[in-house]
């Protein structure tokens, strides 16, 4: 990845898409990091870098709101570094990582040493939000100190990874929601329900006991009913595999309540029939669901009833899965592959441009509280964009274009539009990506 400082930047004749409007084309100029103006009238001035826009398209950065960087404590999974690589060379700004780390991020002392690790002098332009458990050490047993941690500098509360089974931590963790405001993020999965795989022929062939979408569902329904003793909460349902979540969400939403869902990549792209028994890279949790299942989270994305896109980012050392698909662990990388599963999903014409961004850029970024910037381009303010070329291409992924230091993606192999050119995050400019 190469990375250049330029202080004066000019973008000239290129498609900019956005969340509100339809493609234009136009030129920015870029001074200092900040957009200065924009007009399909300008002309670069002498002591500028000129990006040629022909035949290129500009969106705004992306920001992903789950991502597992695995620090602290597990650099034989990911490090600050090659994770910050990989979610800039897939076109993010700004990510939320999970806190089921080593040590867990639940004490304001672990948040605090947890930013340090992040704030790497070659990335500063890039933003990593925090994430911090609901329970102690992610057990459903205690809660937090949710007030404490709410003053250290955090985006969420999660204990994702792992349902929270107690409902009175529940109701704990949404009165902590209104006094803060901070969201409340559920891995909706039932305990005990012992599944690995969603109904389909390879469980039954792998004799792996099935993961009924139930087990998802089921909690969505007791967290909206506690969050109706709670009003002003803010409850988010990670990555969504099975329309009753969605469902229910869409139900909590009508009552008025602030309730909201996501979907990771994988579960738009691919479908229980894809499976390979041969390739762990294709067990998460929750699991690849049956086509039908497929076909309606691209359907809800595209309506609003699904809110954002994010990749569930999660690295693994090759051990954990090169081994059996029932001893292998959960989880699948995809900062460097989401952006081309949508555009994929733009050019079947299942989204449009604008939904596009917003679901890629603008929401998450809103979800985050992030501003100045992020999530769209407006003049006066830093400017982060995404250059893409080749869009009408189809390109094969393969493990070596991957900066994450796991390359366990079940994208590999798998032809998906365009490439990221070049991303601009205010001084900074990376390009030569890999691919």
């Amino acid at each position: 990845m190469k990375q250049e400082k330029h202080a004066k930047v000019f973008i000239k004749g290129i498609q900019k898409w956005s969340a509100t409007e339809d493609p234009i084309v136009t030129s920015l100029r870029v001074h200092d990091g900040i957009l200065l103006e924009e007009s399909n009238s300008l002309e670069p001035l002498q002591d500028e870098k000129v990006i040629d826009g022909s035949n290129r398209v500009l969106i705004p950065a992306g920001v992903d709101p789950q991502v597992h960087l695995r620090t602290p404590g597990q650099p034989d999974k990911e490090t600050p570094e090659t994770g910050i690589q990989a979610a800039i060379a897939g076109g993010y700004s700004a990510v939320l990582t999970m806190p089921n780390t080593k040590p867990v991020l639940d004490h304001p002392e672990v948040v605090k040493s947890t930013h340090k690790l992040f704030d790497l002098e070659n990335y500063s332009e890039f933003k990593v939000c925090l994430s911090v458990a609901i329970s102690k050490n992610q057990k459903s047993r205690e809660a937090v100190d949710f007030d404490a941690l709410a003053k250290s500098g955090i985006h969420a509360f999660t204990d994702d990874g792992y349902g929270v089974h107690s409902t009175e931590i529940m109701e704990q963790v949404f009165a902590a929601s209104e006094r803060t405001g901070l969201p409340v993020l559920q891995h909706a999965e039932v305990a005990g329900h012992g599944g690995l795989l969603a109904p389909s022929k390879i469980q039954e062939e792998l004799g792996i006991k099935a993961y009924l979408p139930e087990a998802e569902s089921d909690m969505v329904a007791r967290d909206i009913e506690c969050l109706r003793k709670f009003p002003k909460a803010r409850y988010h349902v990670l990555h969504v595999s099975c329309p009753r979540s969605v469902e229910l969400v869409k139900e909590a939403k009508s009552e008025g309540l602030v309730a909201s869902c996501e979907v990771s990549p994988h579960h738009l792209y691919f479908s229980s029939e894809d499976i390979r028994p041969d390739n762990t890279h294709f067990k998460m949790n929750p699991p690849l669901r049956k086509s039908e299942f497929r076909d309606y989270l691209q359907k809800s994305l595209a309506n609003g009833d699904i809110d954002f896109v994010a990749t569930d980012h999660a690295p693994h050392e090759h051990s954990s899965k090169d081994v059996s698909f029932k001893a292998a662990a959960y989880g699948t990388t995809g900062l460097q592959t989401s952006l081309r599963v949508l555009l994929d999903l733009y050019r079947r014409k299942i989204l449009t441009s604008q939904r596009l961004v917003q679901v890629f850029s603008t929401e998450g970024s809103k979800f985050l509280g992030l501003k100045d910037g992020f999530g769209g381009f407006k003049v006066g303010e830093k400017f982060r964009g995404v250059i893409i070329d080749d869009f009408d291409k189809l390109y094969e992924v393969t493990s070596s274009e991957l900066y994450s230091k796991s390359k366990n993606n079940c994208f590999v192999g798998s032809s998906l539009p365009a490439k990221v050119n070049s991303v601009i995050l205010g001084l900074d400019t990376y390009d030569s990506l890999k691919g």
